[in-house]
């Protein structure tokens, strides 16, 4: 570890110290204090929304202990509530009719960010939250997927039809391979495993993704529509390696953004692309269980309509 590095832990652990050992603070770790949070809540062009349903959960030592306070926001998109918390849980979730619901979790006690504590208040006193309610613009009925899919076909290229949710046949009762995949993987099960990769691969041409901010708070994660004139990569990598040390190097899905997957792309005889399919994807996970079975998983929307990049979902 670099100096710097040491020297900015070594503050860190003591501001944290610090904290655990204020009175004030653990008092309200044990019994609460009071903390004012001022919502404001705009759409996505950010417009104030006005009469959003509010709830917010104080949490008093973990669910379901706490109170919450309901309402909802004034002609300028505002609602405020005073409530006592213990810290460790504050939910707040928005909503109203033409607008996607949307949530957000507080913690005014994460170990290292903890937050001061002063006359029964947490500081800063006034908790200026603003929130995003997303439209409802055109919603079209979609195919949703998530779910894991096994396989003992490890160590090769197989097909995965997206709209079907599974490996092509024979290895699962897909039709169409929207790209392929490739589970690197030696078998080995627990205590002996080493770890696993995947990768993907676009093989027709136009086919591929590309990294579109995530909507995390939002129930509607993704883009309204697919952009048919950006840049799609046709590679994609994630794996874990467990080290010497028993410590796991990572680099799975990140899942603050969205894919958005361009496939299914038919071409004419001068080579331009006259069709294709656009898909969501929310997040990209894969596993192991024993026996040598290897198992993959997407989670997002397809949008069946050849040349539709609307991909908001009812």
């Amino acid at each position: 570890m670099k100096r710097s590095a040491m020297i900015a832990a070594a503050m860190l652990s003591l501001s944290s110290y610090g904290l655990l050992k204020d009175t004030d603070y653990l008092d309200a770790r044990r019994n609460g204090a009071e903390t004012k949070i001022v919502l404001k809540v705009v759409d996505d062009m950010g417009v104030v929304v006005s009469n959003a349903t509010v709830n917010i959960f104080f949490g008093m030592n973990f669910r379901p202990n706490g109170h919450m306070a309901t309402g909802e926001t004034d002609e300028t998109g505002i609602f405020t509530a005073i409530e006592k918390t213990c810290g460790d849980e504050i939910e707040i979730s928005v909503a109203k009719s033409g607008y996607y619901p949307s949530k957000r979790k507080l913690c005014y006690a994460t170990m290292g960010k903890e937050r001061l504590v002063k006359g029964g208040r947490w500081m800063p006193y006034c908790d200026v939250q603003q929130m995003v309610l997303r439209k409802r613009r055109n919603p079209l009925e979609t195919v949703r997927f998530w779910a894991f899919r096994y396989t003992k076909e490890v160590n090769s290229w197989i097909g995965f039809d997206i709209e079907k949710n599974d490996f092509v046949r024979p290895y699962g009762i897909g039709m169409v391979a929207d790209f392929e995949v490739y589970i690197d993987w030696d078998g080995e099960w627990l205590p002996k495993y080493k770890g696993m990769a995947v990768e993907i691969r676009f093989v027709e041409p136009f086919s591929g993704y590309y990294k579109t901010p995530a909507n995390t708070e939002s129930s509607f994660i993704g883009p309204y529509t697919a952009d048919p004139t950006a840049s799609y990569a046709q590679n994609a990598k994630f794996s874990e390696q467990v080290r010497s040390d028993g410590e796991i190097d990572e680099s799975h899905f990140n899942k603050s953004n969205c894919w958005v997957v361009r496939s299914r792309c038919n071409v004419d005889e001068k080579g331009k692309l006259i069709s294709a399919n656009y898909t969501v994807i929310h997040e990209i996970t894969f596993a192991c269980k024993k026996g040598g079975i290897a198992g993959f998983s997407i989670t997002g929307f397809f949008n069946s309509t050849p040349n539709d990049t609307n991909l908001e979902p009812k």
